[in-house]
């Protein structure tokens, strides 16, 4: 167990979801979006492989997981600011918590955050590609593969 995790999946979304209704319209909320894109950290060019990269997402994605003391850290990287940002809010949800924890949530705040009606399919797509990928990997820490 992680002494850095504070809550649960479940809280971390309704954060997510609760930062993003402090913007009156959809232009502000995107830029905060991309705001949380420029604010996440690089992922090192050795972790931009065709085995962390996310299929799916029109844009390069990449999500490289590790596990420590059965807690999965996510780093992720996009080419696109908008994608950056969306990595950044799966990477701020899953990242302290087990495989087990990982699994077992289906984010809802794409929908409920007015995400899902304001950004193309495509990108709506991409991230739920991306957290498919998120599950897969922590499924595969839970297999021991």
């Amino acid at each position: 167990m992680s002494t850095t995790q504070t809550q649960s999946i479940a809280a971390t979304q309704d954060e997510i979801i609760g930062d993003q209704s402090l913007f009156e319209d959809w232009t502000e909320r995107y830029g905060y979006v991309i705001e949380l894109g420029q604010a996440l950290p690089a992922l090192p060019d050795e972790f931009k492989t065709d085995a962390n990269k996310v299929r799916g997402c029109q844009s390069q994605v990449w999500i490289h997981p590790t596990l420590n003391d059965n807690v999965v850290t996510l780093q992720a990287d996009s080419d696109a600011p908008t994608v950056r940002g969306l990595m950044a809010m799966l990477v701020r949800l899953y990242s302290g918590h087990t495989p087990e924890e990982i699994v077992a949530k289906n984010p809802d705040f794409i929908n409920r955050s007015g995400l899902e009606e304001n950004l193309s399919m495509v990108r709506v797509n991409g991230m739920r590609a991306a957290d498919k990928q998120i599950k897969k990997y922590a499924q595969a820490f839970i297999d021991g593969a």
